[in-house]
């Protein structure tokens, strides 16, 4: 909900307008350096939720302690993740008092050389459980103790300490000697503070904020994903930034991946409207200059260096759902992104990815669904189909309070042109289908040669399949010692995980039997507009080949939309005036075009910030 206060500040003839930036520098969130391990848990899976800054448990988690009662406020436990905050969990049950008995359970956690100037330690508000009595170690390189912290007879649930920075840590370790409540085990959600600096005023030099969901590639706009940036320039009168000043609260911090959110500002009280969440790349502090710069970019970016590995062929699984699954692998939680439900509609006989990217994987996804990913302004993950390409009326976009637009009239803007795209027109579209059809059962890998094994070892073997993508796969020893089986298999669409264990030493043949899928019956829609061929000429777009179209009745619906959109030249928006934190991807602009009102989908913005406000947004007309 925006508030009338804001609206009316941000768009008065004199305003002013403020901006504010937080940078978390121990953000640990797609920190690889970050390594957590305990002495006991349950699933080491949830491990890494102990240093993601969320201190809350999604619900209140059942366990076999006797405790939940049917009264519908207790859960089963995640499964992932993704389903839901758990953190740590221990195994060993608290005796008499809610003592432990040695060894105690231990969590620690690995990272980077850092300072660390505050201790905290969450237990699980949802089942009103925390640590009674515990230790913290600070160690540096060589297992170097620089800091112990004893805490005996705590009661908060919630326990923080400032201390002296102490730098050079590379861990962390926490012990837990006694439990609130007998009978239980750890569970601890929250570990680290973070160090967050916050910065408005003249601590801001400037910041531009680049936002869009879709992209042109030389052709039409077809399967849109792009990760929005900020450049962002802060004020370095004090050294603070510089790399080599030991004496700074910020040295050591200053690395990629910090955190950085944004936000603008209006009226009185002062209400902000959040710009996004993005994460850092490289750092700047030139000495002959006053300011420390970098460039952040948002979870997109991340979903690009990340691999999407364990797919398997996915038998009629919606595009939704699909989604869903990538998403989840990637480890977002369910409050990090949203897809359409419209993507139920497009069902896929047979969904399968290669060891790609996850933002690949959702890029394929939103080509198959004429729609586009992003995310928007709380950093949420936007998963889009076709009606929102389309620019449905009836849609409302994301930060409309109603189906009210933002009207931009001649004294708001400095320069406004409705340019005609004669590179995006095509009146003949052609979409091809990918059926894919099972073949029989065939060896699908084989070892080049033996494999040599020692008694007693385990080998674990990553093998890709010569065709794919490949189901009912199993795998079997051929030449094997006596004795030699195979203890672990895990089928994906592209090739497997299998680990062989031999009790005396030999040579093995690892073979896989399964059923490819192969592209069979190719079929070709074409649909076109003889009114648009005989003003403009025949102009040809080809959908790009994708698996995941795979029905004509799905390759009929790409085609019919692609020739509604593209059949007649777009005369979109490009408006260079003074901004509006209001307007957002998605968001409908009115403006003036001589004698009539157009309105626009905001499809590409940047918002510059240097103590006042310019933009400069593009919209995609509505028909």
């Amino acid at each position: 909900m925006i508030p009338t206060t804001f609206r009316e500040a941000i768009t008065a003839p004199e305003r002013r307008v403020l901006g504010r930036v937080t940078i978390d520098y121990t953000s640990l969130i797609f920190d690889d350096s970050v390594a957590v391990t305990a002495s006991e848990h349950i699933d080491a899976a949830f491990l890494p939720q102990v240093t993601d800054n969320v201190v809350e448990p999604h619900h209140r988690w059942a366990a076999a302690d006797g405790v939940a009662v049917p009264d519908g406020t207790w859960f089963a436990a995640p499964s992932v993740p993704g389903e839901g905050q758990m953190g740590w969990w221990g195994t060993q049950v608290a005796g008499v008092g809610g003592v432990f008995v040695a060894p105690f359970p231990t969590i620690t956690v690995n990272f980077f050389s850092r300072p660390i100037r505050n201790l905290r330690v969450v237990g699980d508000s949802a089942r009103g459980e925390f640590p009674v009595d515990f230790e913290f170690r600070l160690l540096r390189a060589g297992g170097v103790i620089a800091h112990t912290r004893t805490v005996t007879g705590n009661t908060l649930l919630d326990w923080q300490e400032t201390i002296s920075p102490v730098t050079g840590i590379i861990q962390l370790v926490l012990e837990v000697r006694r439990w609130s409540h007998a009978g239980r085990t750890v569970k601890i959600i929250e570990l680290i503070t973070i160090v967050q600096a916050a910065y408005e005023g003249e601590d801001i030099i400037s910041f531009s904020l680049l936002e869009e969901r879709e992209l042109a590639h030389g052709g039409l706009p077809v399967g849109n994903i792009s990760a929005n940036e900020i450049n962002l320039k802060l004020s370095n009168a004090d050294r603070r930034f510089d790399a080599g000043n030991v004496a700074s609260p910020l040295f050591g911090l200053l690395r990629p991946n910090r955190r950085i959110r944004a936000w603008l500002g209006a009226g009185m009280p002062i209400e902000w409207m959040p710009l996004g969440m993005f994460w850092s790349g490289e750092w700047s502090a030139a000495e002959e200059k006053v300011y420390a710069q970098t460039t952040g970019r948002d979870r997109l970016e991340m979903l690009a260096k990340s691999t999407y590995s364990t797919s398997r062929v996915h038998a009629n699984i919606s595009l939704r759902t699909l989604a869903t699954t990538i998403l989840i692998d990637a480890g977002l939680g369910a409050a990090d992104y949203w897809v359409d439900p419209a993507l139920d509609s497009i069902i896929v006989p047979h969904a399968w990815f290669g060891a790609i990217s996850h933002r690949a994987a959702l890029r394929q996804i939103a080509e198959a669904a004429l729609g586009q990913v992003y995310a928007d302004r709380f950093g949420v993950i936007r998963v889009e189909g076709a009606d929102h390409l389309l620019g449905q009326e009836t849609y409302v976009a994301p930060f409309m309070t109603s189906a009210q637009s933002t009207t931009i009239t001649a004294d708001s803007y400095f320069q406004k042109n409705t340019p005609i795209k004669w590179g995006e027109l095509a009146n003949v579209i052609e979409v091809e289908t990918s059926p894919l059809r099972a073949a029989a059962l065939q060896e699908v890998f084989r070892n080049n040669e033996p494999v040599s094994i020692a008694a007693g070892q385990t080998i674990r073997q990553t093998v890709f399949y010569n065709h794919t993508p490949v189901i009912e796969a199993a795998a079997s020893l051929v030449g094997a010692p006596v004795g030699a089986s195979i203890t672990a298999a895990t089928f994906y669409a592209w090739g497997a995980d299998v680990s062989v264990h031999s009790p005396i030493a030999g040579a093995f043949t690892l073979v896989i039997n399964g059923r490819p899928l192969q592209v069979q019956g190719r079929e070709r829609v074409v649909v076109e507009d003889e009114v648009s061929i005989q003003d403009n000429g025949r102009l040809r777009y080809r959908f790009p080949d994708n698996h995941l179209v795979q029905s004509r009745i799905q390759a009929q619906t790409i085609a019919n939309i692609l020739l509604r959109l593209y059949r007649h030249p777009r005369r979109d928006l490009t408006m260079d005036w003074r901004g509006n934190p209001v307007v957002a991807l998605g968001s409908m602009v009115i403006t003036p075009d001589h004698a009539q009102w157009l309105r626009y989908w905001v499809i590409r913005q940047t918002l510059d910030f240097d103590g006042g406000l310019r933009a400069n947004l593009e919209g995609r007309l509505v028909r």
